[in-house]
């Protein structure tokens, strides 16, 4: 077991090591295939640093998520040890969407609202991320939501519960897996805030693909979680009083589904690791 332990954690380090590499070269080609351009278009190099912006960055964004998502696709569909035949009526049971919506909204809208109440005491820790906030709201533009709310999540599921999970749940047991993959999942994001709620909501992802077995459900929880930001913003947008009210409504309830959601999910989780427990004793 300890070998196994040691093996599992080198391919789940050369998988995240390989993602961060995949970022790098895809950010040191795109940007030399961009000045080359510019160059041949009869550009200066002060025209070339002052022409790139969001769009840029969020190119080179969807294309190191697009390699990566294909890569741990592989690895993910490669697992030998996979359920086949999986019966998805039952996966998506409707207990299981109520669950996978709850999760996703109430938990952006609760996060949402923790992390303004926090920013209101310590508004210096949270410069870096208001700035990284500033290029992902709803005038970023069609590139970002479209990243946001569909490459991002697909791929960054594929990563962190797909490949990098599968391996860690070989050789530790749910709860340690899930730990990891979730710290790995925050350090990913590099940057502290950020870091912080990704890690909780790794976490809540890795109980939902624990415990309905199949990586779509995390996918969708992770697309409404972060769809949730825009429509959120869409909707009471506006000065009036009335939604104001509804938001502080809407708050409250994101609250409590979430909560019941957690409790779904949580109790699901221990229900099949402990089967997965009793299993492996009977083994033994």
């Amino acid at each position: 077991m300890r070998k196994l332990r040691i093996s599992c954690c080198i391919k789940v380090l050369l998988i995240f090591g390989g993602i961060i590499l995949i970022q790098m070269v895809s950010s040191m080609a795109f940007m030399a295939a961009y000045t080359f351009l510019k160059i041949f278009q009869g550009a200066s190099y002060n025209d070339i640093i002052q022409s790139i912006n969001t769009d840029s960055l969020m190119w080179i964004s969807i294309i190191s998520a697009t390699l990566s998502m294909i890569w741990c696709l592989v690895l993910y569909l490669r697992s030998s040890w996979r359920i086949k035949g999986m019966d998805y009526k039952e996966v998506f049971s409707l207990k299981n969407i109520a669950g996978i919506f709850a999760a996703g909204a109430g938990g952006c809208i609760s996060i949402s609202v923790l992390l303004s109440m926090i920013m209101a005491l310590f508004p210096n820790a949270f410069d870096n991320y208001n700035r990284l906030m500033e290029n992902l709201d709803s005038d970023g533009g069609a590139l970002t939501i479209i990243y946001v709310t569909l490459i991002g999540p697909v791929s960054e599921e594929l990563i962190f519960r797909g490949a990098i999970f599968d391996r860690m749940h070989l050789a530790f047991p749910f709860w340690t897996a899930n730990a990891i993959q979730a710290a790995l999942f925050g350090i990913y994001h590099m940057n502290l805030v950020q870091g912080i709620y990704a890690f909780l909501l790794g976490m809540v992802l890795g109980m939902v693909v624990y415990s309905t077995g199949s990586i779509l459900c995390s996918i969708a929880t992770h697309i409404i979680f972060n769809s949730t930001t825009y429509i959120m913003q869409y909707v009471f947008g506006g000065d009036s009083p009335i939604l104001a009210f509804l938001y502080i409504i809407c708050i409250i309830i994101s609250f409590v589904i979430l909560v019941l959601s957690l409790i779904y999910f949580i109790s699901k989780c221990q229900k099949k690791y402990n089967m997965e427990k009793m299993q492996s004793y009977n083994m033994n």
